[in-house]
């Protein structure tokens, strides 16, 4: 199964990157819907596998497309940005990025405009999923991946410039808490949901989460 940043680096990252904007209920949907797309590992889009850059640009216009749609920080529209977050944060874990930035300091964060992708972008491939995007020669996810500190790409160390000294598993961590910080700024514009009269007071259990993205899905 493919790490994906593993699990508790995602959680870590959602929750870093919140501030003081979510309440531990409201937290702990998102971070629950960010580790349930763990899930989906046939999708390549949804962790930027593949190459599939322009898919999980998509994925994640998608979905807040759907949090827009609510108007407001709902439980849906915090499901659907655990999702989005999730995507986010695994560009910089599966891709060349970092690599491709090692003089910058700090690692500059993408746009998520496919025009601005440097020409020589590539992310793992990973057997299970689709579309297979990547060109002949294109380095697997296991031989690319920063998910963990003890991955083999993860465990490099810089050794001149800018980020000597750092892993580049450091780097993809800054970065993906950099561009997690822009997309919690922008839930931010959204005004809080209203509270229900029997409010919940515990966030939804990782299961029932599933059950709920595993619906929307269908339905699209």
């Amino acid at each position: 199964m493919s790490v994906e940043f593993e699990i508790g680096y995602h959680g870590e990252i959602t929750e870093l990157a919140n501030g003081t904007l979510l309440d531990s209920q409201q937290l702990g949907i998102v971070v629950a819907a960010n580790i349930a797309q763990d899930l989906f590992q046939t999708k390549s889009f949804i962790h930027f596998d593949n190459c599939d850059f322009p898919g999980g640009i998509g994925h994640i216009d998608d979905e807040w497309n759907a949090i827009d749609t609510q108007g407001n920080r709902s439980d849906a529209a915090l499901v659907s940005f655990g999702a989005l977050l999730h995507t986010v944060q695994d560009f910089y874990a599966h891709s060349n990025w970092i690599e491709l930035h090692l003089d910058s300091d700090p690692v500059p964060t993408w746009d998520l405009k496919l025009s601005s992708l440097p020409a020589n972008i590539v992310s793992g491939t990973w057997s299970l999923g689709s579309p297979k995007l990547c060109g002949p020669g294109a380095p697997s996810h296991s031989q690319l991946n920063k998910d963990s500190p003890k991955s083999p790409e993860g465990s490099k160390v810089v050794s001149s410039g800018p980020n000597t000294g750092k892993s580049y598993f450091d780097l993809a961590f800054s970065a993906a808490l950099a561009a997690s910080k822009l997309q919690f700024s922008r839930l931010a514009q959204l005004p809080p949901a209203a509270i229900a009269a029997t409010a919940v007071e515990t966030p939804p259990d990782l299961e029932d989460l599933v059950e709920i993205m595993r619906g929307l899905r269908e339905t699209n």
